[in-house]
Protein backbone atom coordinates (compact mmCIF):
# COMPACT_ATOMS: atom_id res chain seq x y z
CA UNK A 1 0.00 0.00 0.00
CA UNK A 2 1.48 3.36 -1.19
CA UNK A 3 -0.11 6.38 0.56
CA UNK A 4 0.59 9.76 -0.98
CA UNK A 5 0.84 12.51 1.58
CA UNK A 6 2.70 15.39 -0.55
CA UNK A 7 -0.67 17.21 -1.47
CA UNK A 8 -0.33 18.11 2.30
CA UNK A 9 2.22 20.69 2.08
CA UNK A 10 1.13 22.17 -1.82
CA UNK A 11 -3.00 22.16 -0.85
CA UNK A 12 -2.66 25.86 0.87
CA UNK A 13 -0.73 26.80 -2.45
CA UNK A 14 -3.31 25.65 -4.48
CA UNK A 15 -6.46 27.39 -2.82
CA UNK A 16 -4.05 30.33 -2.62
CA UNK A 17 -3.46 30.19 -6.15
CA UNK A 18 -7.02 29.50 -7.41
CA UNK A 19 -8.40 32.10 -5.16
CA UNK A 20 -6.46 35.28 -5.02
CA UNK A 21 -3.50 34.84 -6.89
CA UNK A 22 -3.07 34.23 -10.89
CA UNK A 23 0.05 32.55 -10.25
CA UNK A 24 2.13 30.19 -7.17
CA UNK A 25 5.33 31.75 -6.37
CA UNK A 26 8.36 29.78 -8.10
CA UNK A 27 11.86 28.90 -7.15
CA UNK A 28 14.59 30.12 -10.50
CA UNK A 29 13.78 26.93 -11.92
CA UNK A 30 10.18 27.01 -11.86
CA UNK A 31 9.15 24.66 -9.14
CA UNK A 32 6.69 25.49 -6.30
CA UNK A 33 8.72 27.83 -3.97
CA UNK A 34 8.02 26.26 -0.51
CA UNK A 35 10.75 28.11 1.40
CA UNK A 36 9.02 29.08 4.76
CA UNK A 37 7.45 28.18 7.50
CA UNK A 38 4.13 26.10 7.82
CA UNK A 39 1.50 24.53 10.24
CA UNK A 40 -0.79 21.65 9.18
CA UNK A 41 -4.25 22.73 10.65
CA UNK A 42 -6.65 19.93 11.85
CA UNK A 43 -6.68 16.62 13.72
CA UNK A 44 -5.12 14.04 11.85
CA UNK A 45 -2.50 13.84 14.52
CA UNK A 46 -5.43 12.12 16.66
CA UNK A 47 -6.64 10.18 13.68
CA UNK A 48 -6.38 9.67 9.96
CA UNK A 49 -9.63 8.61 9.45
CA UNK A 50 -12.51 10.43 10.20
CA UNK A 51 -13.56 10.07 13.86
CA UNK A 52 -15.88 11.97 16.74
CA UNK A 53 -14.81 13.65 19.80
CA UNK A 54 -14.02 11.13 22.53
CA UNK A 55 -12.23 10.78 26.16
CA UNK A 56 -9.07 10.39 26.03
CA UNK A 57 -7.00 7.57 27.51
CA UNK A 58 -6.87 9.44 30.95
CA UNK A 59 -10.37 10.94 32.52
CA UNK A 60 -9.21 13.00 35.10
CA UNK A 61 -8.15 15.60 32.75
CA UNK A 62 -11.25 16.23 31.26
CA UNK A 63 -11.38 18.25 28.40
CA UNK A 64 -7.28 18.97 28.49
CA UNK A 65 -7.18 15.21 27.47
CA UNK A 66 -9.73 15.04 25.16
CA UNK A 67 -9.55 13.94 21.61
CA UNK A 68 -11.51 16.45 19.34
CA UNK A 69 -13.29 15.42 16.45
CA UNK A 70 -11.91 15.04 12.69
CA UNK A 71 -13.11 14.37 9.24
CA UNK A 72 -10.07 12.66 8.32
CA UNK A 73 -7.75 13.07 5.27
CA UNK A 74 -7.64 9.37 4.17
CA UNK A 75 -9.21 9.21 0.50
CA UNK A 76 -12.45 7.18 0.66
CA UNK A 77 -12.45 7.37 4.86
CA UNK A 78 -10.57 4.44 5.73
CA UNK A 79 -7.34 3.07 5.57
CA UNK A 80 -7.76 -0.32 3.37
CA UNK A 81 -5.85 -2.60 6.03
CA UNK A 82 -5.68 -6.48 6.26
CA UNK A 83 -7.96 -8.14 9.01
CA UNK A 84 -4.56 -8.62 10.52
CA UNK A 85 -3.60 -5.11 10.21
CA UNK A 86 -6.72 -3.83 11.46
CA UNK A 87 -6.51 -5.73 14.70
CA UNK A 88 -2.91 -4.56 15.16
CA UNK A 89 -4.33 -0.91 14.80
CA UNK A 90 -6.95 -1.49 17.57
CA UNK A 91 -4.38 -3.18 19.82
CA UNK A 92 -2.17 -0.25 19.64
CA UNK A 93 -5.05 2.08 20.52
CA UNK A 94 -6.55 0.21 23.28
CA UNK A 95 -2.40 0.31 24.23
CA UNK A 96 -1.96 4.22 23.19
CA UNK A 97 -0.21 5.55 26.36
CA UNK A 98 1.71 2.50 26.47
CA UNK A 99 3.25 2.34 22.63
CA UNK A 100 2.52 5.45 21.00
CA UNK A 101 6.32 6.80 19.92
CA UNK A 102 4.73 10.44 20.58
CA UNK A 103 3.71 9.24 24.24
CA UNK A 104 7.16 7.99 24.93
CA UNK A 105 9.02 11.21 23.50
CA UNK A 106 10.54 9.77 20.44
CA UNK A 107 10.48 11.36 16.85
CA UNK A 108 6.68 11.45 14.96
CA UNK A 109 8.12 10.18 12.17
CA UNK A 110 7.17 10.48 8.64
CA UNK A 111 4.43 11.89 7.69
CA UNK A 112 2.82 12.42 10.97
CA UNK A 113 5.50 15.36 11.61
CA UNK A 114 4.51 17.09 8.95
CA UNK A 115 0.61 17.17 10.39
CA UNK A 116 1.64 18.24 14.04
CA UNK A 117 -0.15 20.46 15.61
CA UNK A 118 3.52 22.61 15.71
CA UNK A 119 5.09 24.58 12.83
CA UNK A 120 7.93 23.47 10.25
CA UNK A 121 10.57 24.76 8.51
CA UNK A 122 10.93 24.43 5.01
CA UNK A 123 14.51 25.11 3.54
CA UNK A 124 14.50 24.60 -0.43
CA UNK A 125 17.16 24.40 -3.04
CA UNK A 126 17.66 22.28 -6.16
CA UNK A 127 19.26 19.41 -5.03
CA UNK A 128 17.90 19.26 -1.22
CA UNK A 129 15.49 20.45 0.90
CA UNK A 130 15.37 20.39 4.46
CA UNK A 131 12.58 20.37 6.58
CA UNK A 132 13.05 21.22 10.52
CA UNK A 133 10.21 20.64 12.50
CA UNK A 134 8.84 22.37 16.03
CA UNK A 135 8.79 19.08 17.63
CA UNK A 136 11.58 17.36 18.76
CA UNK A 137 14.14 19.18 16.59
CA UNK A 138 13.03 16.19 14.27
CA UNK A 139 14.64 16.98 10.76
CA UNK A 140 14.55 15.91 7.54
CA UNK A 141 17.03 15.84 4.74
CA UNK A 142 14.66 15.45 1.18
CA UNK A 143 17.35 14.37 -1.33
CA UNK A 144 16.02 16.03 -4.78
CA UNK A 145 16.01 13.59 -8.01
CA UNK A 146 18.54 11.23 -6.67
CA UNK A 147 16.39 7.98 -7.38
CA UNK A 148 18.96 5.64 -6.69
CA UNK A 149 20.56 6.83 -3.34
CA UNK A 150 20.68 4.27 -0.80
CA UNK A 151 19.75 4.44 2.56
CA UNK A 152 22.10 4.02 5.23
CA UNK A 153 20.50 3.41 8.20
CA UNK A 154 16.77 3.22 9.54
CA UNK A 155 15.84 6.55 11.41
CA UNK A 156 12.36 7.70 12.70
CA UNK A 157 12.22 10.58 9.96
CA UNK A 158 13.80 7.79 7.69
CA UNK A 159 15.44 8.23 4.22
CA UNK A 160 13.72 11.00 2.24
CA UNK A 161 13.86 11.07 -1.59
CA UNK A 162 11.78 13.71 -3.29
CA UNK A 163 10.98 14.20 -7.13
CA UNK A 164 8.56 16.56 -8.76
CA UNK A 165 5.20 15.52 -10.46
CA UNK A 166 4.60 19.13 -12.15
CA UNK A 167 4.35 20.97 -9.07
CA UNK A 168 3.23 18.26 -6.66
CA UNK A 169 6.17 17.58 -4.36
CA UNK A 170 6.46 13.54 -4.40
CA UNK A 171 8.54 12.47 -1.36
CA UNK A 172 9.38 8.63 -0.92
CA UNK A 173 10.48 7.86 2.03
CA UNK A 174 12.31 4.04 2.94
CA UNK A 175 14.49 2.98 6.10
CA UNK A 176 11.78 4.56 8.79
CA UNK A 177 12.01 2.67 12.03
CA UNK A 178 9.69 -0.28 12.44
CA UNK A 179 7.39 1.12 15.39
CA UNK A 180 6.57 4.47 13.18
CA UNK A 181 2.47 5.60 13.98
CA UNK A 182 0.80 8.17 11.59
CA UNK A 183 -1.37 8.97 14.26
CA UNK A 184 -2.54 8.13 17.69
CA UNK A 185 -5.59 6.33 16.83
CA UNK A 186 -2.90 3.47 16.72
CA UNK A 187 -2.52 3.56 12.43
CA UNK A 188 1.04 2.72 11.44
Amino acid sequence: MQLRFAVLMLAPLAIAACASQPRIARTTDGKPDLNGIWEAMGSANWNLEPHIAQAGPLPQMGALGAIPAGPGVVEGGRIPYTAAAAAKRDENKAHWLERDPLAKCYMPGVPRATYLPQPFQVTQERQSMLIAYEFAGATRIVYMDQPQLPAQVDSWMGHNLGRWDGDTLVIDVTAQVADTWLDSAGNF
